[in-house]
């Protein structure tokens, strides 16, 4: 689904954010993304999303060469891509409702859609009964899971997450792992930036580690021992 050939970013004369990138991802894994700063993870991201295009090389997603797509459908292909923010980046004069639907409305989704489609997805985070509430009312891991319901309004094929728990204490950020599993169980792509090494462990998915815009290693990690998913609500630990 998500293929890298040979690519490079170089910033400026020297500065290279990404040297020779091999990568595939196929449709419905979940793949976590690690590395220092300054290792190329930002920049992955930025790719994928077309907010920049690579130096050499040619990034393919669903089969179409994202370097070939005009300027005026680069909106269009971003559809395919929901994406999820360590700083929520919630509208903070609007509740919950209003922010999940302004994902619907600025495509302009009907309204009866709309009343269809929002309670659905709160009710699929778990937050059904907070949807007047406004952001500044909620915990850190309630707006994360708005953020995620706003991500998921209009149905991507492929969900970015960057440090989606970098800003949660560690029950929230368990809740916010097990969801973005259940989510990856149902078939959407999961592709998640994270500076935590106890989440990698914990959920025992592939990993990919960049370093100085080089990938340095491509792997499954083991799962640890622990009761991560005993009770089937919670996963992951704060960064």
């Amino acid at each position: 689904m998500i293929h890298f050939e040979n690519v490079n970013k170089t910033y400026g004369k020297n500065v290279k954010a990404v040297r020779n990138l091999n990568l595939h991802i196929d449709r419905g894994e979940f793949v976590f993304v690690m590395g220092d700063s300054g290792s190329g993870k930002s920049t992955l991201i930025r790719l994928l999303l077309k907010e920049i295009d690579p130096t050499s090389g040619t990034i393919t997603v669903d089969g179409d060469n994202i370097s070939k797509i005009k300027r005026r459908k680069v909106p269009y292909y971003r559809r395919k891509f929901g994406v999820v923010f360590q700083d929520f980046r919630l509208l903070k004069d609007r509740n919950v409702y209003e922010n999940v639907a302004f994902a619907q409305r600025v495509l302009g989704v009907s309204r009866s859609k709309i009343k269809q489609d929002v309670p659905r997805l709160l009710a699929r985070v778990g937050l059904s009964a907070k949807y007047k509430a406004l952001p500044n009312q909620l915990s850190g891991g309630e707006q994360q899971r708005v953020a995620i319901a706003r991500a998921l309004i209009n149905h991507p094929d492929i969900l970015l997450c960057d440090e989606p728990t970098g800003n949660l204490d560690a029950n929230n950020a368990k809740e916010v792992m097990t969801l973005l599993d259940e989510i990856n169980k149902e078939g959407t792509t999961v592709v998640v930036v994270t500076h935590s090494h106890e989440i990698v462990e914990q959920m025992g998915k592939r990993v990919i580690i960049m370093n100085r815009g080089d990938m340095i290693d491509d792997g499954i990690k083991n799962h640890a021992e622990s009761d991560w998913f005993d009770d089937g609500q919670e996963g992951g630990d704060e960064a």
